[in-house]
């Protein structure tokens, strides 16, 4: 049968994904509830063939071959963990970097090792630079290793997307040239085509997903990439309705986030969800080829969030300077007040998030007083809601009550609310950008609840509160714990998130006792419910820098 979109190859990948599969992680007897179709200007898509409620597993997607990103540092090509330095051990067969002797033959490795030891190039450390990166030319390897090895892998591989028209002539399209097919064809000494090299290159640039190893030693840092397939058949929305999750050996478990509705496609984010659109477009330009135009990009304001916008500085106007012509292939459309018309060179706008990109960059994220210093500079310049701030709030959410000198129980009160109203400020942001079930939304309620939890016990110790309010507040917290839960409970319990969700597990059971416990306590640990203290109301202007440092210098 005619299959000319290689629908048929992607099925048979779903099949094999799930034949490896956990039992735990889907029902192999469930019948999906999805299909793939070709539709223009997408390309290949996933359709719901049926309603789909959140939270439901749409499929599991091994990764065709793994390998390290890039610009990595020194790590083992094996198990992919962190090495101290490149001679600590080096594969007797090829010499590349490796744990140690158990790790010859495993992983994926072997692709490369057998290429390596062939040719008689044995690579050095000071064969790379930032002219030649170390791992540039592993994974297209890897890929064309598989097409001896593993040829139904290489069916799927070469079945996905390069977009060689689009890449032939590029800056991108040169550097990959010099650095993967002359590497490939001269060092590594390979016969093969160069076209069919940049073919692969062209198959990772536009569907590699980063990928987070779990393995001890090399948690948090993205060290690594792999080819999805049945990930990359999903259509780019900047306002997706999927999320995805890393298993520990790197399969990716896909749910619906939100509710999917029967002919509806299933759609993910290849970009960054807390950058504005200007960002976003260019990411997806020059790294997958495409000018999105979805909702979100077609929208100057970014669906009522304003997350670009800039405060019109015009005498007694108040209004927010946006973009004209968002969808502008260049970006270079002027910008515009919506109330007087005042314009701004899209250049002059560029130029000031760079600026203020940089000064962020370098006030890093150890101390939150540099990042008070830089919101309260640019609060009334940026929109209250512009990405660069939202992303202060996003930093200061997690550094007040995780940070050396800034710990929770050594927070003031000014302190307490300025992290609950970062988080709350985020929230609403995520309801619309970033919906339903999502790490960020999972990791901000959980930083939400302890200082609630801390005010209200405080109070409590102090009894400055009623019985019906303290009880109020604990169930409120008890709330963000199970909302917290239910958006961490698909991460696997090494990763990060995972450990935060099992925290919340025991937290949340822990809470409920204590509740049970104040359900019964006299009236007389409380204040009386008429007489309540009300703490004086903390205004914007008592949480500037100012305020902040005054109150340091006190403690």
């Amino acid at each position: 049968m005619d299959d000319p979109y290689h629908i048929d190859v992607m099925y048979n990948w779903f099949k094999y994904s799930v034949s490896k599969a956990p039992p735990h992680v889907i029902n192999k007897k469930e019948k999906r509830k999805w299909k793939i179709e070709y539709i223009e200007p997408y390309g290949r898509c996933t359709i719901a063939t049926q309603d789909i409620k959140e939270g439901e597993v749409l499929f599991v997607d091994h990764p065709v071959v793994t390998g390290p990103k890039q610009t990595s540092d020194v790590i083992c090509l094996a198990c992919y963990r962190r090495l101290n330095s490149w001679d600590d051990y080096q594969c007797s067969k090829c010499g590349w970097p490796l744990c140690g002797p158990d790790c010859e033959d495993k992983g994926y490795h072997p692709l490369e090792c057998n290429a390596f030891a062939a040719s008689g190039y044995r690579p050095r450390l000071q064969d790379f630079d930032e002219a030649q990166y170390m791992y540039e030319a592993m994974l297209p390897l890897r890929c064309y290793s598989l097409s001896k090895v593993e040829p139904e892998k290489w069916q799927t591989l070469i079945a996905m997307e390069s977009h060689n028209d689009l890449r032939r002539g590029t800056e991108l399209w040169d550097r990959e040239q010099t650095n993967v097919v002359d590497y490939l064809l001269q060092r590594v000494k390979l016969s093969v085509d160069e076209e069919l090299i940049h073919t692969i290159t062209g198959i990772l640039d536009v569907n590699c997903h980063e990928v987070r190893s779990n393995i001890p030693g090399t948690r948090d840092p993205y060290l690594v990439r792999g080819i999805y397939p049945l990930c990359a058949m999903m259509s780019h929305f900047c306002v997706n309705n999927t999320h995805h999750t890393l298993m520990d050996d790197m399969t990716m478990v896909v749910i619906a986030s939100t509710p999917i509705k029967k002919g509806e496609q299933m759609t993910a984010t290849y970009t960054h969800i807390l950058s504005a659109t200007t960002e976003r477009r260019k990411h997806l330009r020059y790294g997958k080829f495409f000018d999105c135009t979805c909702a979100r990009c077609s929208d100057p304001t970014e669906m009522g969030t304003y997350f670009g916008a800039l405060r019109c500085s015009q005498p007694g106007c108040g209004g927010n300077i946006l973009s004209t012509d968002p969808l502008a292939p260049t970006n270079d459309a002027p910008w515009a007040c919506d109330r007087c018309r005042y314009k701004v060179s899209a250049v002059t706008v560029e130029r000031l998030n760079k600026m203020i990109y940089m000064e962020l960059r370098q006030a890093g994220e150890e101390d939150p007083i540099k990042l008070e210093t830089i919101f309260k500079k640019y609060q009334y310049v940026l929109h209250p809601q512009h990405f660069h701030l939202v992303g202060i709030k996003h930093s200061l959410s997690q550094m007040y009550g995780r940070v050396a000198g800034y710990l929770l129980p050594d927070l003031s009160e000014a302190q307490l609310l300025r992290k609950v109203n970062c988080c709350r400020d985020l929230l609403q942001v995520l309801d619309v950008l970033d919906p339903g079930i999502t790490r960020l939304r999972g990791l901000t309620l959980y930083e939400l609840h302890a200082p609630l939890l801390l005010q209200a016990n405080r109070a409590f110790q102090n009894t400055t509160i009623t019985k019906s309010n303290f009880l109020q507040q604990l169930r409120e917290v008890e709330g963000y714990l199970d909302r917290t839960i239910y958006s961490l409970k698909h991460e696997p319990l090494s990763s990060f998130e995972g450990e935060i969700c099992k925290i919340a597990r025991n937290s949340i059971q822990e809470l409920r006792k204590w509740i049970q416990k104040v359900e019964t306590l006299p009236e007389t640990h409380f204040l009386p419910e008429k007489q309540e203290v009300v703490p004086g109301h903390l205004s914007e202007e008592d949480l500037t820098l100012e305020t902040l440092l005054k109150k340091l210098e006190e403690q």
